[in-house]
């Protein structure tokens, strides 16, 4: 190798989160040095991994299900969006991925997520606001994760943050990275970028996604800044569409209090309610769930303009579904709920013309009780329940918005991870702009984009996802593809 470098290795990975150690791991395995760079320094470095509820799924969907029907959920989610080659590989790749996790100490079990089973990471985290992740099973995989690539002779340094990718005719030959402004370089065989998001980086965020950033309310360890998409596009590699993100609704006081993230979530609620612009007039199906929900308000020209209006029939009905619910977990964090006993009286605590607030839920109510809800404009669909996926028959009950008290909560977009950003293919060669693997350069979880995102905002999964791309790129790293 004739790249001048400070430190030499086999494979180089650069962030500790599941893909990352995933891919570390499985060359380690195979006997090859490796090292692992990430830039936080805390023995506990934060990441979005560490910070995940833990539920192990994909598409929905038991991962160790044959592949056909995983295959299949992947593309129910995703409305054929993903690309069948890396729809193929994940699916193919799930059951080795839950068994890998057990091997690094994982310990499983089913718990119900809106009353279907699903595998999750134990100790699971209890069912409350704010930010709990100490000691539970997304934090105890990565402390185990660490130790077994130790085991096989892998090293991880924290505090090392990669900034540019070593080029030589085209081909990836290793990594140069600083801590506290000293430069390394490491020269590798193979690279495998594994960073995370951007969602961090509010420059990429207006690049891709939205205007207003600070709109946003960062639903992540907010160490996803991107360092990974911008290194590989510097380098030539081709970035697929990265206008979505997976996130979750919210309300505004979230952007304040940190309380009141990651839950709770308004997505079932909004999913049975209205949802008003600042005229007082719907503007948007709220069936169309509450991932797709997010990017729609998002991309809005005031993203904070959105209210979400009930009445006390689907304040006490929907508003408690959810495992961490609005009702009452919002008010207890200390989020805003507007409440009066008539619409007119809702309205201007709101600030909001009673009168357009009157005739918008007068018309929804009147499609509701004809069952013309498609005559509406925008056109409305039955609400799905938090977690459900796209193709699931498993829908929120509507009711006319009628019982007074009314409730009103200002609503916004939290955005956990982005959907999009490194094109691959499904060796996890990262590929340029033609379409050709970039040599010796890899790249897996959300640092990449081709499978999730797209006109529906498809969410198939991060953990797991970046786990098997994460092993994938591992064995082509090893010459085991």
């Amino acid at each position: 190798m004739s790249y001048a470098a400070d430190v030499v290795a086999d494979v180089v990975v650069v962030g500790a989160g599941i893909a990352g150690l995933a891919a570390a791991h499985r060359a380690a395995s195979a006997g090859k040095r490796v090292l692992v760079l990430e830039k936080e320094r805390d023995e506990s470095y934060l990441c979005n991994t560490r910070i995940a509820t833990g539920v192990l799924n994909l598409a929905h969907t038991d991962p160790y299900l044959p592949a056909q029907a995983l295959r299949k959920a992947i593309d129910d989610d995703t409305e054929s969006y993903a690309d069948p080659a890396l729809a193929d590989a994940i699916a193919a790749t799930a059951g080795s991925a839950m068994e890998w996790i057990r091997g690094c100490g994982g310990k499983l079990l089913k718990v119900p997520v809106q009353g279907s089973p699903m595998w999750m990471l134990a100790p699971p985290r209890l069912p409350s606001t704010g930010h709990h992740w100490k000691g539970y099973g997304p934090d105890l995989l990565l402390r185990g994760a660490v130790s077994a690539l130790e085991g096989k002779g892998g090293r991880l340094e924290r505090g090392m943050r990669a900034r540019g990718l070593l080029m030589e005719d085209g081909a990836c030959r290793g990594v140069e990275a600083e801590r506290e402004g000293i430069v390394v370089r490491y020269a590798a065989r193979h690279v495998v970028l594994a960073d995370g998001g951007f969602q961090g980086n509010p420059q990429l965020v207006r690049r891709f996604i939205c205007a207003r950033p600070e709109a946003l309310v960062q639903r992540s360890a907010g160490t996803g800044t991107g360092d990974a998409l911008v290194m590989a596009e510097s380098a030539g590699a081709r970035i697929t569409d990265a206008t979505e993100f997976y996130g979750h609704l919210l309300a505004q006081d979230a952007l304040v209090n940190a309380n009141l993230w990651p839950y709770p979530t308004l997505d079932t609620l909004a999913g049975a309610a209205i949802l008003v612009d600042g005229q007082g007039q719907r503007f948007v199906d709220e069936g169309i769930g509450g991932i797709t929900l997010s990017n729609f308000i998002a991309k809005m020209e005031d993203p904070l303009a959105a209210t979400l209006v009930c009445d006390h029939a689907i304040w006490e009905s929907s508003g408690r579904i959810e495992r961490v619910a609005p009702n009452p977990h919002l008010i207890r964090a200390g989020g805003t709920v507007v409440t009066g006993p008539s619409l007119r009286e809702l309205a201007v605590a709101l600030g909001i013309a009673a009168e357009n607030l009157e005739k918008t839920v007068s018309a929804y109510n009147a499609a509701v009780g004809q069952h013309r809800i498609d005559s509406l404009s925008p056109v409305r669909t039955e609400g799905r329940e938090f977690g459900v996926s796209r193709a699931s028959p498993k829908r929120v009950s509507l009711r006319p918005v009628v019982e007074p008290p009314f409730y009103a909560i200002r609503v916004c977009a939290g955005i956990s991870f982005t959907m999009g950003g490194i094109a691959i293919d499904d060796r996890a060669r990262v590929l340029d702009k033609g379409g050709r693997p970039i040599e010796g350069l890899l790249a897996a979880g959300s640092c990449t984009g081709g499978v999730e995102g797209g006109p529906v905002a498809g969410y198939i999964g991060g953990l797991l996802k970046a786990c098997c791309f994460g092993l994938i790129a591992g064995a082509s790293a090893s010459g085991r593809h």
